[in-house]
């Protein structure tokens, strides 16, 4: 065996003992891979260990013998170009310099296996060209198998993830668009609901409330009366406060879920709640009850006919649930405090248990008196009103110490 020494440019043969080559041979041979001398010149092999066989299946006899027709015989040929470029380039590598490169070889069974060539420059000729390098050849294929494996796996989900992306860009057109066909329905139905308000409030309630009241001063005359005309009094009065109240019920849910609310304006509280009295006069004169009213701040920014069914539906309660053999009181109340105008309507009447009750105070369709009667919206509604306009309404109480309501209302200051 000769080995060539890196300093000398031309061909010198360095002479080695039988045992130091048959040492080096067996280690090149123990090594894990193709360990090989290529002459660049000749472009062929002229050393390679025995794991050229193993990976291959040539012997480096075999090898040698290809000569010049070595890498155009093993090398696939899409890849030869770039190798032939990578030989070219370890023209520029300094000395103790390594460069990598991986390409594809067909082995002798035809099959085709990855290598990953490191090769270092051991001999230059006197015009500086590279003659020979030396390098190591790893079987690279496992990890090459790998890697496509894993390409396809990413390319499947990618296009998978494509479809999906697709199909949920359809699932979302035709969601905005059954949103859009839903969200028409529901303008619909909030004009419908804003246009029923309107009716109730307007072309019903008053005529409703007029017939209310009408019964209501012909009851005074029931003493002269005859005993049917008493009962059939009786009968429409009933019929009326019954009407009265549901209409009462469908404006407040109406109007507490109705999508915009009216423009808001400087309310004068005294003539709002001289009306709400008006409507409330029957009930008022029936229980004999004592209405006082005490105005430190005279307006509230609100809705005008808002404010007055508000009123008249707390002072109704407060009249309603009075406390038996105690003469009705109420008392209400408007101040200006920390940003707000306050308006308390206080009352001599049974009172609540609370906090356990206050679920019920203000849920809807629910009650904490099981008597008298009564739909379980009013409050309900007049806080669902409030928050719109970012106002609010609370309470506090103690059984048969009556109730205290707070409503709160944005301040925007004097009319």
């Amino acid at each position: 065996m000769q080995v060539f020494s890196p300093q000398h440019a031309e061909k010198t043969p360095v002479s080695a003992d039988a045992s130091s080559l048959a040492f080096w041979e067996r280690m090149a041979d123990l090594v894990p891979g193709v360990i090989y001398i290529f002459n660049q010149k000749t472009m062929s092999n002229e050393y390679a260990n025995r794991s050229l066989q193993d990976f291959l299946g040539y012997s480096p006899q075999e090898v040698v013998q290809m000569g010049t027709n070595l890498l155009k015989t093993v090398v696939v040929e899409e890849d030869q170009p770039a190798l032939f470029e990578y030989l070219e380039a370890l023209g520029n590598l300094s000395e103790g310099e390594e460069a990598c490169h991986e390409y594809r070889v067909l082995a002798k069974d035809g099959k085709i296996r990855w290598l990953r060539s490191i090769d270092s420059v051991i001999e230059k000729g006197a015009d500086g060209d590279v003659v020979r390098h030396i390098g190591v050849a790893l079987d690279i294929t496992t990890q090459k198998t790998a890697e496509a494996r894993l390409r396809e796996v990413n390319e499947d989900l990618e296009e998978r993830v494509k479809a999906r992306t697709m199909l949920l860009e359809v699932l979302n057109r035709e969601l905005g668009t059954c949103m859009a066909q839903r969200t028409a329905e529901l303008n619909e139905i909030n004009k419908d609901l804003k246009d029923l308000t309107y009716v109730a409030t307007h072309d019903l309630k008053g005529p409703i409330n007029n017939m209310s009241s009408l019964t209501h001063m012909l009851s005074e005359a029931e003493p002269y009366l005859p005993p049917e005309h008493v009962e059939t009094l009786g009968w429409m009065r009933d019929v009326c406060d019954q009407a009265s109240e549901k209409l009462d019920a469908l404006i407040c849910v109406a109007q507490a879920h109705s999508g915009n609310m009216p423009d808001s304006e400087h309310v004068d509280l005294a003539k709002v709640t001289e009306s709400a009295l008006v409507n409330l006069h029957f009930q008022i004169s029936k229980a004999r009850a004592v209405i006082k009213t005490d105005f430190a701040v005279d307006t509230v920014w609100f809705v005008s006919r808002e404010m007055e069914n508000i009123l008249q539906s707390m002072i109704g309660n407060a009249i309603r649930y009075h406390e038996p053999g105690r003469r009705p009181r109420v008392n209400i109340l408007s101040e200006r405090r920390s940003g707000s105008v306050e308006i308390s309507i206080r009352d001599n009447g049974t009172g609540l248990n609370l906090p356990k009750d206050i679920d019920k105070v203000f849920g809807l369709f629910k009650r904490a008196h099981s008597t008298p009667e009564g739909a379980g919206v009013s409050l309900y509604s007049i806080r669902r009103i409030l928050e719109r306009v970012g106002g609010s309404i609370d309470v506090t109480s103690r059984p048969g110490h009556g109730s205290c309501f707070t409503l709160r209302f944005p301040d925007r200051g004097a009319a």
